[in-house]
């Protein structure tokens, strides 16, 4: 898997004909811009690797605080009963629930970055298990040796060169914006492998909360 380094040499290798990792305000700079080229992406699809489960006891609350990295639901939440059922809650916008009955299994999810997300379930199952999928947000390079959260090391790579490129002026931006487009297509299409190799064929049920 890519660490920042391999990333920033590769980019360097072209932009520079150096392979060697940046320095200094350059170094700072292209970590920036390599932090954008992931968030950019996982603004675009939903990736495996930023899939997380998150189960927490109902207790008797209908109202469910979600992790500070919670993004949007990748899948309907379901609470496991005594019984061993999973009880699926499909997710609404807000503004429905006035269409559905005290008795309907539903949830929405309200709130933003700032403040943090909350999960609405109505006639929740009380005392029972709740399990969440949700896309999460990127962590970011922090350090040298962390590795690329995106399955495909090299579309960093290439958005890099694209944004330094561009920032110069130099005519060959369109080449290079034209490679990171193509890394980017193939990157969000493998994603859209099932966990047995075929295709998904239809869309992840989720209303995004960004909207």
């Amino acid at each position: 898997m890519f660490t920042l380094e391999d990333i920033l040499t590769d980019a360097n290798s072209l932009l520079d004909l150096e392979a060697s990792t940046p320095t200094g305000d350059e170094l700072t700079l292209r970590t920036q811009l390599a932090n954008r080229a992931v968030r950019e992406a996982s603004g675009l699809a939903q990736f495996s690797q930023l899939k997380q489960v998150y189960e927490v006891n109902t207790s008797t609350l209908a109202t469910i605080p979600l992790p500070s990295n919670f993004r949007e639901l990748q899948a309907n939440p379901r609470i496991l009963d005594s019984s061993g059922n999973w009880n699926e809650y499909v997710e609404i916008d807000a503004e429905q629930k006035y269409n559905y009955n005290s008795s309907d299994k539903y949830c929405y999810v309200l709130g933003n970055s700032q403040e943090g997300y909350v999960l609405y379930l109505n006639n929740v199952i009380a005392n029972a298990t709740l399990s969440v999928v949700f896309q999460r947000y990127p962590s970011g390079f922090a350090t040298l040796t962390d590795k690329s959260e995106l399955p495909d090391g090299d579309y960093i790579t290439r958005k890099i060169e694209e944004y330094v490129l561009y920032a110069r002026s130099d005519d060959r931006f369109p080449i290079a914006q034209g490679l990171a487009n193509q890394s980017l297509k193939n990157m969000i299409g493998r994603s859209m492998k099932t966990s047995g190799g075929q295709v998904r064929m239809t869309k992840a049920t989720f209303t995004n909360p960004l909207k």
